[in-house]
């Protein structure tokens, strides 16, 4: 059935098409009386005059207008030149899917009308030529009305009672068909694009198809608009709303009651069921043979399912049957393959849902209510039920930003009630255990890996891992790809909430530091997490009441890195760590060393960032649980103190540690060691760390060598070492570097075999890297040169940063790493590129910067992003005279900053016709080269320092965001009215070329590019706004301002 691609607009619910002779004082009085109680708005012409051969206007808007038609088919109604006019006018916008069509076949039998039989002959038209045409779209019209589902009142007994049921029946459908306007609900429209993607109407495969998502998400909002836009092409269709709250605990009436309103909806037949198996057989034997569109709304137990849908075969050919969810183990279940998640609103479209709301659709009333907007809009963290509960809340307070900044601390003090209410339905519905891992979420471990919180919450929770999934299937987390387990604002405070409501949970859970400090040393307390920053006043706590808390089992004491000194202060006493504590987290921990008498024998991670301690602890507790211990910061930290009999220990993070000695001896006993992360300073005291690969028969094995320490390690995965640090790979690859990391997916155990005859050393096999990093933490032109004869082989590198080492020449060795996908060669001396480097096939980004001495590059049509800023004496990007290479490259972005020796630079930008971003800052010339006209993907053009450039004439129509600092020739009547530019909406865009990843301390020292981002505005016809001065951007807006009112 084809559809109207214009909106239909409904003036009437029904028409009402009949024999006014026939039926005017009977049946259709009283079907317009009964339509008409049930608040159906039916048009019934009761003045209208049955002459010529056309229909009036008005009937005709009016038909229309109507998304209903009730035809009643009575004696006398194909003797009317008028209903036959009006009979084919509905039928052919029933075929156009524009009204749908309800026969009452009163006193006249269907196949009369089929056939065209008796007073359905149209026997007086038979012989009249003229006619022919006519006639024959009049049978057509009878035949298709005669075949469709209706009402045959000589069925019925009483004529009273059959209008009263087709009043409902047509209630109900009308209801149906009243159209949700999705055109104005923020993001609707993307929702809409996705799932008719997933649903692939064209095929004839029933789909069973999921939409999960947290509470309040709009789920039910999005399946409505689905259900609105597509159910009119199903000849079966049924929505049921808000299942797990019609389902009671014993929910075998409820299941049935479920059953009965689905085949109703269907069949408009009242079925009595037994039994809610008798019910599924009813349903896969009714709807079997039949092409439904089912939703199944807010279902949160696998037996809701089982009673409505359990199985594909229980419907026909091209159903879709439609899943929203909280819990994605619910679908796994009941084998839904096909999930839809609904994720929350970015910023943009919170703002302008909030707006949409808060203001009626209008605009704020002033200037001072659009950062208090942006404030409200944030605070729902995209979740769309928040955002409408806090619109309407600042809707209903006066107009004025003072009440709004009042109401805004309410929002941000409490939560809102009703979406208390939505968010702890998924609370509520876990069983304990889950509940009381939640908890734990709330209170620590938001934002933390899923590795560290199973460690954690093992020994008291031993199923903590599976938990921990269950809550994401139930949509109160999500853990990331990269493993990190994160739980939207919004759930943490219904969390907290949840504790401060509970009394005994209160006492289970510390957080607010005024209950701390009431409640501190109580047996009840498992966890205590204190904000420091958030204390008002000063608190002296004595170490011994900690020690009192036996039942402790978490204790984290955390503060902003650079905030004012604590408030917290902490009276030394004996003994100080309970037993029972598996998690002591105390950022900037202010004595010297921990109190001696202390064996918390399960404590299983030792954070101590950023502390005053001297030496962690004298003697030789027992910490055989201990997996990771973190001084980082610890600027008067000296020396280790012996750590043998830690034999779990997996991780020792030393970053910042000045002052830090050396590492025990006993280190190299910790087979279990994954990762190490230290900062080693060696200066004129002591000589450089010495990092070395050494390659025996069949293996290559990494060596640190510790000029204070003797050290021997069995295997490492993840290493990160700054400071001064002698580097060498098997004597052909070695320099000085100041930061070196590298890391490995899986743990690589070393050959105990192994023998070296120099000094102390740490080692383990490297040649199974994913990635590995070696630098300088600033650029220096004929600086020392990190010796580069030949490349170790590496088979899984995937990313690969060597970054102003001062390399004179790459090795072809480099063209054997397969899995490369990103290399940055940054600040080296090298001129030229292997050829080989072509056969790369992942490498997608490249990084050249200060690169000084290249002069070409090879052929690279595999790179995606290449960066080649103040490359000086780069001459070519490719070989031309080669049209066949023409479309051959994938790059999308490119910086040329500073690579004024490219020529000719429009001819080598000509093979780039993929292009989206291109930076040609601090160039010389005055026009800009003629091929950029032709990048037509190009959305992001730099030009900042420009200092020569005049003109702004060559400029792609696809241009979207122009940066365009410095550029002091740019005169000002070069600002014009460009009218070829798109009349569009531009988004802010973030930086492509940024710096490789790496520690603070390394990136203080590097080169930033800094620069003013510049919108095209939408305006018709588009003005170009370039970065040049604003007083000077403003004189040339005045100035073509002027000029173009004189003319």
């Amino acid at each position: 059935m084809a559809s109207s691609s214009a909106p239909h607009v409904s003036k009437y619910d029904v028409f009402l098409s009949f024999r006014g002779e026939d039926t005017r004082k009977t049946i259709v009085s009283h079907l317009y009386a009964a339509l008409e109680s049930r608040g159906i708005v039916t048009f019934k012409d009761d003045k209208r005059l049955e002459i010529g051969d056309h229909i009036s206007d008005e009937l005709r808007r009016a038909l229309d207008g109507s998304s209903f038609a009730i035809v009643v088919l009575s004696e006398n109604y194909a003797t009317s030149r008028w209903c036959l006019l009006e009979l084919q006018l509905i039928m052919e916008l029933m075929k156009e899917g524009r009204l749908e069509v309800f026969p009452i076949f009163y006193g006249v039998d269907p196949s009369v009308v089929r056939h065209q039989l008796g007073s359905f002959a149209l026997e007086k038209y038979q012989g009249r030529p003229q006619m022919a045409d006519k006639v024959l779209r009049w049978r057509e019209a009878l035949n298709l009305v005669a075949n469709l589902s209706g009402v045959d009142s000589r069925n019925c007994v009483d004529e009273a009672i059959m209008v009263g049921e087709i009043a409902r029946d047509i209630s109900r459908r009308v209801t149906l068909l009243h159209k949700i306007d999705s055109g104005n609900i923020v993001g609707m429209e993307a929702h809409m694009e996705g799932l008719s993607h997933l649903l692939d109407l064209e095929s004839d495969e029933v789909l069973m198809v999921g939409v999960w998502g947290m509470g309040g998400i709009g789920k039910t909002s999005i399946v409505k608009c689905l259900y609105d836009h597509l159910s009119p092409k199903f000849p079966a269709h049924s929505f049921t709303e808000n299942i797990k709250s019609s389902v009671s605990k014993d929910s075998g009436h409820d299941l049935k009651h479920l059953q009965k309103e689905l085949l109703c909806n269907i069949l408009c037949d009242d079925i009595r069921l037994w039994s809610v198996e008798a019910g599924c057989q009813e349903i896969k034997k009714r709807l079997g043979n039949q092409r439904v569109f089912l939703v199944l709304d807010g279902v949160d137990k696998v037996g809701q399912v089982h009673a409505l849908a359990k199985e594909k075969n229980w419907f026909g050919p091209g159903s879709r049957i439609i899943i929203t969810t909280r819990d994605m183990g619910l679908l796994n279940t009941c084998g839904v393959e096909i999930v839809y998640e609904v994720k929350c609103l970015d910023d943009k479209d919170s703002l302008e849902m909030f707006k949409q709301i808060a203001f009626e659709g209008g605009s704020p009333p002033s200037d001072g209510f659009d950062k208090l907007s942006i404030r409200a809009s944030r605070l729902a963290h995209g979740l769309p039920s928040a955002i409408q509960a806090h619109a309407l809340f600042l809707r209903g307070r006066k107009a004025t930003p003072e009440e709004w900044e009042e109401s805004l601390g309410a929002l941000e003090s409490s939560l809102d009630e009703n979406i208390m209410e939505i968010l702890k339905i998924s609370y509520e519905g876990l069983p304990k255990p889950h509940q009381n891992v939640f908890l734990h979420m709330v209170c620590l471990f938001n934002g933390d890996t899923l590795q560290r919180i199973t460690s954690l919450l093992h020994g008291p929770i031993p199923q903590s891992s599976l938990w921990i999934r269950v809550l994401a299937e139930k949509s109160l987390i999500k853990i990331s790809t990269n493993g990190c387990v994160i739980m939207h604002k919004l759930v943490e405070q219904m969390g907290r909430e949840i504790i401060h409501d509970d009394m005994s949970l209160a006492r289970k859970f510390l957080r607010d530091p005024i209950e701390i400090r009431d409640a501190l040393g109580g047996e009840q307390t498992e966890c205590l997490s204190l904000h420091t920053c958030e204390m008002t006043c000063v608190f002296s706590m004595e170490a011994s009441v900690v020690g009192r808390m036996h039942n402790l089992k978490f204790l984290k004491v955390y503060k902003h890195v650079d905030y004012i000194e604590s408030k917290l202060q902490l009276i030394p006493e004996q003994p100080f760590l309970p037993r029972s504590l598996r998690l002591f987290h105390w950022d900037a921990f202010p004595l010297r060393a921990l109190p001696s008498g202390s064996d918390p024998c399960f404590l299983v991670e030792l954070n101590l960032r950023y502390s005053d301690l001297e030496t962690l602890w004298s003697g030789t507790p027992m910490l055989k649980s201990l997996k990771r211990l973190d001084v980082t910061g610890s600027k008067y930290l000296k020396q280790l103190p012996d750590l043998s009999s830690i034999t779990s220990l997996e991780e020792l993070i030393l970053e910042h540690c000045t002052r830090l000695e050396g590492i025990p001896e006993c280190i190299g006993k910790r087979s279990s060691l994954k990762k190490l992360k230290l900062s080693y300073c060696g200066g004129r005291l002591r000589s450089a760390l010495r990092f070395f690969l050494r390659k025996s028969t069949r293996q290559q094995h990494i060596g640190l060598e510790f000029p204070d320490a003797k050290v021997k390690m069995d295997a490492l995965i993840n290493i990160t070492i700054g400071g001064d640090i002698s580097f060498e790979f098997c004597s052909k690859f070695k320099g000085y570097a100041e930061y070196v990391s590298f890391n490995s997916e899986q743990q690589i155990p070393v050959l105990s075999t192994m023998s070296l005859q120099q000094a102390p050393w740490v080692m383990s096999e490297c040649n199974r890297f994913n990635s590995l990093s070696i630098m300088r933490f600033s650029h220096k032109e004929n600086g020392e040169s990190f010796s580069f004869d030949s490349f170790p082989d590496f088979p899984d590198l995937k990313e690969l940063t060597l970054v102003n080492l001062n390399i004179r020449k790459i090795p072809f060795g480099i063209c054997y790493l397969e899995l490369l996908e990103k290399l940055d060669l940054s600040g080296n001396d090298f001129e030229n590129l292997p050829e080989a480097m072509n056969s790369l096939s992942r490498l997608n980004t490249l990084c050249l910067r200060n690169c000084c001495r290249l002069k070409e590059l090879p052929e690279l049509p595999q790179v995606q992003s290449l960066t080649l800023s103040n490359c000086r004496n780069l001459r070519s990007l490719v070989k031309l005279f080669d049209t066949s290479r023409l479309g051959r490259f994938s790059l999308l972005e490119l910086s040329l900053e500073n690579c004024n020796s490219v020529k000719p630079l429009s001819d080598q930008l000509g093979y780039f016709t993929k292009l989206t971003y291109l930076d040609l800052s601090s160039h010389d010339f005055e026009r800009l080269p003629s091929s950029i006209r032709d990048l037509t993907s190009l959305v992001t053009l730099c030009l900042n320092n420009c200092k020569k450039l005049i003109s702004l004439e060559e400029l792609p129509l696809s241009l979207q965001f122009l940066d365009a600092n410095g550029c002091d020739s740019l005169e000002a009547d070069s600002v014009e009215y460009s009218k070829e530019l798109p009349n569009k909406e531009v988004q802010p865009r973030k930086d492509c070329f940024q710096d490789s990843e790496m520690p603070s301390y390394v990136l203080k020292n590097q080169a930033t590019r800094s620069g003013r981002n510049i919108r095209l505005p939408k305006i018709t016809p588009s003005l170009m706004f370039v970065g040049i001065p604003l007083c000077m951007t403003l004189v040339a807006i005045l100035v073509i301002f002027l000029l173009r009112v004189f003319n």
